[in-house]
């Protein structure tokens, strides 16, 4: 006690919605976690980011929270090298660009590249930020790209009340808000229990459609 005790353990388990498990297993509960002190709270995108960070939450001396989206367990992806370990609380930036900033994290950030591959074509240039760690956040990193781009998305699969993505965005407020040009908008989970049926499940979660919609809306 006292923090003389180190406590090296991890826990992992799928996060988030899958495919038609209803709401008792489709629950997004990184926001719940990393509301925690003491505890890291680490969410994944790619193959190669979940085999370098679950190295550094086995060395890690204090407790880790290690959320997988389960969709993105049939994901593959070739490492350079074996023993690559990707620190703790560091962000990504998966695409370089200039107009607008995409922030998120895990199965979300499939959605922020293909729309940003898609609105290229219409001289759109998005930033895609992986997050990564979600306790604690790189705020360095989000705000540099905030700074550049000077507009910003937030976009997770959670839902938006006392959300991922409001810290996020409080973050930014606090930090870069001479830099911003327009408001930090977000697109979250709609604020229902998740639906079985696949149509509604559908409906449920963020699509492509309403992200392009907030992007045009900002530039």
């Amino acid at each position: 006690g006292g923090g003389q005790l180190n406590c090296p353990i991890v826990f992992r388990g799928p996060n988030g919605a899958a495919a038609r498990v209803a709401a008792q297993h489709s629950q997004d509960l990184t926001a719940w976690f990393s509301h925690i002190p003491g505890l890291k709270v680490i969410s994944p995108f790619s193959a190669r980011d979940h085999r370098g960070l679950l190295k550094s939450a086995i060395r890690d001396p204090n407790p880790v929270i290690f959320l997988e989206n389960e969709i993105l367990y049939s994901e593959q992806e070739s490492t350079i090298e074996d023993d690559e370990i990707i620190p703790i609380g560091k962000a990504k930036i998966l695409r370089e660009g200039t107009d607008i900033t995409l922030i998120s994290h895990s199965i979300s950030l499939r959605m922020c590249l293909d729309v940003a591959k898609e609105l290229a074509n219409q001289n759109i240039s998005c930033e895609v930020l992986d997050l990564r760690t979600i306790r604690p956040l790189d705020i360095q990193t989000i705000i540099n790209s905030v700074k550049k781009t000077n507009k910003c998305v937030v976009v997770e699969q959670g839902w938006s009340q006392s959300g991922v993505s409001s810290e996020i965005i409080s973050v930014i407020m606090e930090n870069a808000f001479d830099w911003l040009d327009a408001p930090v908008l977000r697109l979250t989970g709609k604020d229902v229990p998740m639906p079985y049926a696949e149509n509604l499940e559908k409906m449920a979660l963020p699509s492509e459609r309403e992200l392009i919609n907030i992007i045009e809306s900002l530039v």
